[in-house]
């Protein structure tokens, strides 16, 4: 997986590209860390090349979406289908901003 930055403004926006689980999900946790601890508290996450996320990578995207609940704002943006289907599969789709 390859995270690219796209917009280092606010909201800062970055890229997933590739597939988001076991061995790639600490890439991410480790990645939105350091904007957290940047103090970058909104976040878009362009979804458009990401093909695949399991539970691994669902687990830190809930961890992204408790740290936004606490003062900022985590929004998904052009979530593939067979992606989508997953969130909503697992009740995500409830609980995840969407663009």
């Amino acid at each position: 997986m390859e995270i690219r930055a796209i917009d280092e403004g606010t909201p800062y926006v970055f890229a997933l590209d590739g597939r988001l689980d076991t061995n790639t999900s600490p890439q991410l946790e480790t990645y939105a860390g350091k904007l957290y601890e940047k103090g970058i508290a909104d976040i878009v996450v362009d979804m458009s090349k990401c093909e695949f996320v399991s539970s691994a990578g669902l687990r830190v995207i809930v961890a992204m979406q408790k740290r936004a609940a606490t003062g900022g704002s985590l929004v998904f943006r052009s979530v593939v289908p067979e992606v989508m289907d997953v969130f909503e599969m697992t009740g995500f789709n409830n609980i995840l901003t969407f663009e």
